[in-house]
């Protein structure tokens, strides 16, 4: 079985690449732990200057959670807390980071991959890239890490959007939502990764590191009490969740009940 999550290094940048293409790089429970574990690891190596992370197999940077693992993982809302606790962990590593965090985007961009690419620095996509959020879809509760995350990077006018109506977007809107820094041209995109490395790269890293602390410490209020994080768990136990998964496991149209 190979590594879901790989990290390879080229003198002062890491590159980090969610490995299951197979899946369109749906992330799994081991995903999710190796990504935590990974960016804990790199936030220590001072020789760093730049982490980029991506998708294999070029047609996905990310395309949500695994929903085969619904059913054993995450069946009620004891499992859910549990599981969230892992992917928040993971989301919190990359968030802070000490070094510049690059997302190099092609392809799905969905869910917990969009998750990952808005705890970046900075966004970089390919013009066939697709966004969304579509929680709804499967009777989901945004954890509050999770709500932290989206509306610090996006603002709450564009995150309700994304959430309630659940709707794809393609490259051009994420940007005027803020969802991505910017669109590389045409089979550009490696090109544009590498400039925006070499530009970082040309910076003093003391400074880098000091100066995404400072950003990050201006944050907007979000709640993210014990209390919030097992509410956000509860989902699990709700039949219109349950409906979700099985209905889609089943490839069959959903009825929300709304219990």
């Amino acid at each position: 079985m190979s590594d879901p999550i790989l990290c390879t290094r080229d003198g002062v940048v890491a590159t980090v690449t969610i490995n299951r293409p197979e899946r369109r790089n749906a992330m799994n429970r081991n995903s999710w732990q190796r990504l935590g574990e990974i960016f804990e690891e790199l936030s220590q190596d001072s020789r760093l200057n730049c982490i980029v992370i991506t998708g294999a197999g070029g047609k996905a940077f990310g395309s949500g959670n695994d929903i085969s693992e619904f059913a054993t993982l995450r069946g009620d809302a004891e499992k859910v807390r549990a599981y969230n606790d892992i992917t928040i962990t993971a989301i919190r590593a990359l968030e802070n980071c000490r070094h510049p965090t690059i997302a190099r985007i092609e392809g799905f961009c969905l869910g917990g991959g969009l998750e990952i690419a808005l705890a970046c620095d900075i966004r970089l996509a390919a013009p066939n890239s697709i966004f969304g959020l579509p929680v709804k879809n499967m009777g989901i509760f945004l954890d509050p890490a999770l709500a932290d995350t989206l509306v610090n990077a996006i603002g709450r006018t564009a995150a309700l959007e994304l959430v309630l109506e659940g709707r794809f977007m393609d490259a051009k809107e994420a940007f005027e939502r803020r969802l991505i820094t910017r669109i590389a041209d045409d089979d550009c995109l490696d090109s544009e990764v590498a400039a925006t490395v070499d530009r970082i790269c040309a910076g003093a890293p003391l400074a880098h590191r000091f100066n995404k602390e400072a950003i990050r410490k201006v944050r907007i209020e979000g709640d993210e009490s014990e209390e919030q994080y097992s509410l956000a768990a509860s989902y699990g136990d709700t039949e219109d969740y349950r409906n979700a998964w099985t209905s889609f496991m089943a490839k069959r149209k959903v009825k929300f009940q709304g219990r």
